[in-house]
């Protein structure tokens, strides 16, 4: 979120950071990162100077979302950045209504923000396969989420639809993005049915299940100063097919700026042979497009606790998803996607 919550101050979140974890905050600072408008994220400072990253939500509504990175980690795999436990043992506190979850704090970039060198994509793609080959204790698998086959958006899609119409918005951001989503009916209205039409007859293939991060783009992948991979932001973990992950990486993922054939080569030196389904990869190409115009879609039309600033980067993101190369015209693309798989 690019603006700190109108409803939590400051001193609650010191107060709560010390009374439920323990620590003394000497420096509390709002950082405007990520698309979630449901989350925001500081930076911590303590009186003894370990730092700490704090995540505020709303809710937790998939609580495998904590418990996944924190067994992973458990399991050895260092790189996945764990919630840390509170006093009482829990990987959140309710606060006011929201809910708070703090990390390590690693610092460093992302891999879309500063790329990644031939290394760090082949650490990336050893570090999936190795979350794809993990098998997660009886408790877990019986709660985390599995693949649906059903978009994501699908019905906040059209519930925007039906709220634009033809109407006109006495809010700018609104009023443009209404424009835009007129011009653009038709192809809003094909990637839906495309979505819906690709996930049933994906279902119907019977593909096998693995632990995904759903999420796994550049974007949530940390590079530390030296170096090192980290893996970030569990919030849709799922059980599904493995392409749900390979998506961001196959073909130009889902912006072919941010992986051309060159780092998705390396990419799979550390992962390893894998045949890819094209009926996948097409699924959930287009699966992402339409998430992406409902959650943006919903912070304009929908979210009257959030900002002008968050509105207005919400409409530019709608957008560029349909600028050549990012999402939508990859996801157009998919259809004709080589028969046999192979990249």
């Amino acid at each position: 979120m690019r603006e700190p919550p109108v409803d939590l101050s400051d001193e609650m979140l010191r107060t709560s950071l010390r009374e439920r974890y323990g620590l003394a905050v000497a420096d509390l600072t709002f950082l405007p990162l990520g698309q979630d408008s449901s989350a925001w994220v500081y930076r911590v400072g303590t009186a003894d100077g370990a730092p700490y990253f704090l995540k505020v939500r709303r809710r937790v509504t998939n609580p495998p979302s904590l418990l996944i990175p924190h067994y992973l980690h458990d399991q050895g795999i260092a790189q996945v950045i764990a919630p840390l436990p509170t006093n009482t043992q829990t990987l959140w506190t309710e606060v006011e209504g929201h809910a708070l979850i703090l990390y390590p704090f690693v610092a460093g970039t992302t891999g879309k923000e500063h790329g990644m060198t031939p290394q760090q994509w082949i650490d990336y793609g050893a570090m999936l396969r190795q979350i794809h080959a993990s098998t997660l204790a009886p408790d877990l698998e019986q709660i985390i989420q599995r693949e649906s086959f059903v978009p994501a958006g699908a019905g906040k899609v059209r519930d925007l639809e039906a709220h634009i119409g033809g109407r006109s918005f006495a809010d700018p951001a609104a009023q443009a993005l209404a424009t835009f989503w007129r011009e653009r009916r038709e192809d809003i209205r094909t990637l839906l049915q495309r979505a819906e039409d690709l996930g049933q007859r994906f279902a119907k293939t019977a593909p096998g299940f693995v632990l995904c991060h759903a999420d796994i783009h550049t974007a949530n992948v940390l590079l530390d100063a030296g170096g090192q991979v980290w893996i970030v932001d569990w919030d849709d973990t799922v059980l599904a097919p493995k392409e749900r992950d390979l998506m961001f990486v196959a073909g130009g993922g889902i912006s072919s700026a941010l992986v051309r054939p060159r780092e998705e080569e390396w990419f799979f030196r550390g992962y390893g042979t894998a045949a890819i389904d094209p009926l996948a990869l097409a699924y959930y190409r287009y699966a992402w497009a339409v998430g992406d115009i409902g959650a943006y879609g919903d912070q304009v039309f929908f979210r009257s606790d959030l900002g002008e600033v968050t509105k207005r980067a919400a409409v530019d993101r709608f957008l560029s998803l349909f600028v050549p190369g990012n999402i939508i015209p990859l996801a157009f693309a998919s259809d004709g996607l080589s028969a046999d798989g192979k990249w």
